[in-house]
């Protein structure tokens, strides 16, 4: 980063520090609740602080293969034993750094991609994995443009090569937790698999709410690193600990290999609260390899659950506080929530609970793993509340989609076909072609989508650009950009097609399955180009 790029950062974040942010009204992409308590008479949209338009917002990302340590046996809060692993990585860490943002921004994320030349020359057929040293970025959740050098999924950038993406927040954006990765096809399980990702977090109104803004912060990035012991590509007569075949992704492999999911590139970390604190904990599915149900369980007895409070899915705040035992988490999937201390001293685990059959990836149980120790400590106990509701409900970005809005339908059926060697990976029949016509929807059009996974195994169904609102028919419908939808089950999804046209991509959240064909092109027309039409 140059002096004067360096000086503009400084500037930043004087400014937020300082608080010269000028105050705007809150901006919302509709009138009404997505659910909730009822609006109340008091004057919508409260003067929340918000920074300065405009600023230019860097950072650096240098794709690298990096040598760093796992541990593999932890003993009372101590590793005993480490793995030394080379992998892919941004800037030398097992975990991306991570970035703030404020609506109106202009992120520019430099990437110098230092990754050694490919080995082998991209094959024929765009759905065998290749160009595993070939990256680009994609910034999950955001609602940006997926043109140019944007949020734009379908250029790649090549070994010894840099790109300068420059990613225009808007100034409405929604505030919430967000998170960036590769999406090169063909590559982008390895390297995600690898720890190439990191937070991505747009600040804003709910980040002000009293209760929220007295809470300490805590990102949590889970992710699941299924290295082995290979020959190292790159270095003739070695072996190292890498992630470098597809062949770690067979269902089974993860549960054989022992390995557990990290937290911020961290084997069971320690967490502190004090008795009786609150805490903001965002919680970020990074991982490719398996679900997780997150459980706050007592050490000396599992039976007591310490409770999760809901505020937030995929970025996107819901207007409630939804108390539950147990938060499930799918690969793109995030969740913000608060949690309350004990206000005696207690040790908690933060347990992965076991998943069946029909709710894991890869249509395989999964067992039960300790993730984290959290330690409640203090005899005087603070006395910290919980967010207000009703200030909650007046930070709903979304109004909900009523029947009367859809103007059409998409279908989508992610589906295997097992009756060839290897399986096939499809969207509606079909394996991803690049070369294909996109599927086209009309900007400000409203879709209803039915999405089906076939009868094997449930998918994560994930979208660009736009969020959808899931209509679980339960009276607590929820706005989302990643939804698992489990074997032989439809769900019906509605979006807006709102202010950005281009091309992007729908997929499985299962990396592995979207680079082996289980993605479909996309793109938003203007409503004048003959676009739109049901699929």
């Amino acid at each position: 980063m140059g002096r004067k790029q360096a000086m503009k950062v400084g500037l930043n974040r004087k400014r937020i520090m300082d608080g010269q942010r000028r105050r705007l009204p809150l901006l919302l992409l509709g009138t009404g609740l997505l659910v909730g308590p009822a609006a109340s008479a008091e004057p919508e949209s409260p003067p929340w602080p918000w920074p300065q338009p405009s600023r230019d917002v860097y950072q650096a990302l240098v794709v690298k293969y990096a040598t760093n340590r796992i541990c593999r046996l932890e003993e009372q809060g101590k590793c005993k034993e480490w793995d030394v692993v080379k992998l892919r990585s941004y800037n030398g860490k097992l975990v991306g750094p991570t970035i703030e943002v404020w609506p109106g921004d202009n992120l520019h994320i430099q990437m110098d991609n230092q990754l050694p030349p490919e080995i082998q020359p991209p094959p024929p057929d765009p759905n065998i994995p290749h160009g595993f040293n070939t990256t680009n970025l994609h910034t999950h959740g955001l609602h940006v443009s997926p043109a140019g050098n944007s949020d734009n999924v379908l250029i790649a950038i090549g070994p010894q090569r840099k790109f300068e993406f420059e990613v225009k927040i808007p100034a409405d954006h929604p505030a919430g937790t967000h998170w960036y990765h590769p999406h090169k096809h063909g590559s982008t399980a390895m390297q995600v698999s690898s720890g190439m990702a990191g937070a991505l977090i747009v600040r804003g109104d709910i980040d002000e709410v009293p209760a929220i803004k007295a809470a300490q912060e805590k990102i949590f990035v889970f992710q699941q690193i299924p290295y082995s012991l290979v020959d190292d590509p790159y270095e003739p007569g070695k072996q190292a600990n890498m992630v470098e075949s597809f062949q770690v992704f067979i269902p089974g492999r993860w549960e054989q290999s022992g390995r557990r999911t990290l937290i911020n590139g961290e084997f069971m970390p320690t967490l502190k609260l004090k008795a009786g604190e609150v805490q903001r904990w965002r919680f970020l599915h990074a991982g490719t390899m398996e679900t997780l149900r997150l459980r706050l369980v007592r050490e000396s007895n599992p039976e007591v659950v310490l409770p999760q409070y809901q505020i937030a899915h995929d970025g996107i705040t819901t207007g409630r506080i939804d108390e539950v035992q147990e938060t499930e988490m799918f690969p793109g999937y995030r969740v913000d929530l608060m949690v309350r201390a004990d206000r005696t001293p207690q040790t908690y685990l933060l347990v992965d609970e076991a998943s069946p059959a029909d709710r894991s990836l890869n249509g395989q149980p999964e067992t039960r793993k300790v993730l984290a120790r959290v330690v409640v400590q203090g005899r005087s106990p603070v006395s910290m509340p919980l967010p207000d509701a009703r200030q909650l409900s007046k930070l709903v970005p979304y109004a909900p989609i009523k029947d009367e809005e859809v103007t059409g339908m998409q279908h989508v059926v992610f589906d295997i076909d097992f009756s060839v060697v290897p399986p096939r990976f499809l969207i509606n029949g079909k394996p991803y072609d690049p070369h294909a016509p996109p599927r086209k929807l009309t900007l400000e059009a409203v879709d209803e989508w039915h999405v089906t996974s076939s009868q094997f195994q449930g998918h994560p169904f994930h979208i660009h650009v736009n969020p959808f609102q899931v209509m679980l028919g339960d009276g607590k419908d929820i706005w989302k950009d990643t939804i698992f939808v489990p074997p032989s089950q439809t769900f019906r999804l509605r979006t807006r097609y709102r202010r950005y046209i281009g091309k992007f991509v729908m997929h499985c959240h299962i990396q592995d399955h979207e680079d082996l064909g289980m993605m479909e092109l996309q793109e938003i027309v203007m409503p004048d180009s003959g676009g739109h039409h049901p699929h």
